[in-house]
């Protein structure tokens, strides 16, 4: 009985070719193991340094400080508003007198026959009133005489140091000016008047500027 000869072994120069039937699917997941850990190392040591390196979010005032100021605020505002009337309190003004009154054509009517044109008597008090901080200033009291002319034919006023006023003329630009642009922009066709032309005068008589 013949018998089967024995199978005949690799050359060893060449490998066996089971010895890559494992090789190749067993180092994929050995590399991606160490990706993973690379990846964890990195996110361990990078989000401790971002949390530590971060800028720091401001402080938000607080309610309390938010009080604190708009209670200064409304302080300085109450402290101007007292000072300007301080100031508004200072100044005394005289009755308003009637010059002249006068309509186109012949004959003059008494000033103690004119009518007030109460618009411009309380609105020019106003503005006199509210601008002492123009008024010159001195060591005594000063008297300026303010006198206002309207003309309702053309529709303009005009102001005015009188004779009266007790200091140089020079000296009430500023106050004349700051007076003038107080007075507020007549509706002429609803003002109630008389006569076309008026000059009417008041005197205001502002304390030594020590006493301010």
């Amino acid at each position: 009985m013949n018998s089967r000869p024995p199978f005949p072994s690799s050359p060893p120069s060449q490998p066996s070719p089971y010895r890559y039937l494992g090789r190749g699917g067993g180092e994929r997941p050995v590399r991606l193991q160490i990706i993973i850990a690379l990846v964890a190392g990195l996110i361990l040591v990078a989000v401790p340094l971002y949390l530590w390196r971060r800028p720091k979010p401001e402080s938000i005032p607080s309610a309390d400080a938010a009080t604190a100021d708009a209670g200064a605020y409304a302080w300085d505002a109450g402290a101007l508003a007292d000072a300007g009337a301080a100031l508004a309190e200072g100044v005394k003004l005289s009755p308003f007198t009637t010059i002249k009154c006068e309509n186109p054509g012949p004959g003059t009517t008494p000033p103690e026959r004119c009518d007030h044109v109460t618009f411009f008597e309380d609105a020019l008090a106003r503005a006199i009133r509210d601008n002492v901080q123009c008024a010159p200033s001195g060591k005594a009291s000063i008297t300026v005489s303010f006198v206002f002319e309207m003309d309702f034919r053309r529709k303009r006023t005009n102001i005015y140091a009188g004779k009266s006023t007790t200091v140089n003329r020079a000296k009430t630009k500023e106050l004349l000016r700051c007076v003038k642009r107080a007075m507020p922009t007549p509706d002429w066709g609803t003002i109630p008047h008389q006569y076309v032309k008026y000059k009417i005068n008041v005197m205001a008589t502002y304390p030594a500027s020590d006493s301010l």
